[in-house]
């Protein structure tokens, strides 16, 4: 029998793969990573790209592909991703709208509704209501397919979720956007939480620790590890680097952090690019 221990790997913005050796399931899959010139004219999906992350992560085959939101560094390789690993798409109907434009629409969907818990082998999903960080470029609902290459304002928000994966052996929230919807993860517990920092430093200091109160004050974890704070148009096989100052200051968001996590002596630490927890 394999070993049923959960393990978690990051894989750039909010990629997180959650695996207990016999079922996987995995946040975005978000691999191609166009460049900053495509992000401005039209973007698709690099098979190449998601197919060598995918060897990168020793992944063949997926129960879940779990989106967070329908924009291009969420949504864009998820359809492509569930399709090449036998997975099924899971997401608002926005993510059903990419998937049925990339002609994939006979391929396994579900629908996410927040507090409805799916289950994945020993894994119970539950999406989990969350908002986009403040600055959405592209809000709304995708209502149309989106046939690549499309703009990258093609792919609207739709839905936003965070998600509650819980497992015999510990669990684990997933908060991909830095921001909260009040009393939301009221009631829900993890081991260990990948929270959304992206924007955050933009903040004020108020506002951060209201966020760290909704989202880890609430969840009493063991582990932190900030996602989504590196520039998300540098492919992989290079180093991540941060967002620019422009978007972000992950220093200040990791200070605020730093202290409250001191408090109640939670591990905080980024995450390493590939390396399973």
């Amino acid at each position: 029998m394999p070993e049923r221990k959960v393990r978690t790997t990051f894989a750039g913005v909010s990629n997180v793969l959650i695996s207990d050796g016999t079922s996987a399931i995995l946040v975005d899959g978000f691999f191609s990573r166009p460049s900053l010139l495509k992000m401005a004219t039209r973007v698709s999906p690099s098979r190449s790209r998601i197919d060598e992350c995918l060897r990168r992560l020793d992944v063949t085959k997926l129960d879940a592909v779990l989106v967070a939101h329908s924009h291009v560094d969420h949504v864009l390789d998820a359809p492509v991703v569930a399709q090449r690993t036998g997975a099924t798409l899971c997401g608002s109907p926005s993510t059903r709208r990419v998937q049925e434009g990339y002609d994939l629409a006979a391929e396994p969907f579900h629908e996410l509704v927040p507090g409805e818990p799916v289950k994945f082998g020993e894994f119970t999903v539950t999406p989990v209501d969350a908002r986009h960080s403040d600055g959405d470029r592209v809000p709304g609902e995708i209502t149309e397919p989106v046939r690549v290459p499309a703009k990258a304002s093609a792919f609207k928000t739709g839905r936003c979720y965070s998600f509650h994966v819980a497992h015999p052996e510990g669990d684990v929230l997933v908060h991909p956007s830095a921001n909260f919807v009040p009393g939301a993860l009221s009631g829900y517990s993890a081991d260990v939480v990948y929270l959304g920092a992206g924007a955050a430093g933009k903040q004020t200091e108020e506002w951060r620790e209201e966020y760290w109160r909704e989202t880890v004050g609430a969840l009493g974890p063991r582990v932190v590890r900030p996602v989504h704070w590196d520039a998300f148009w540098r492919p992989l096989s290079k180093p991540l680097k941060l967002l620019p100052k422009l978007f972000d200051d992950l220093d200040t968001t990791m200070a605020t952090f730093k202290r409250l996590a001191a408090e109640t002596g939670i591990d905080l630490a980024l995450p390493e690019l590939w390396k399973t927890e």
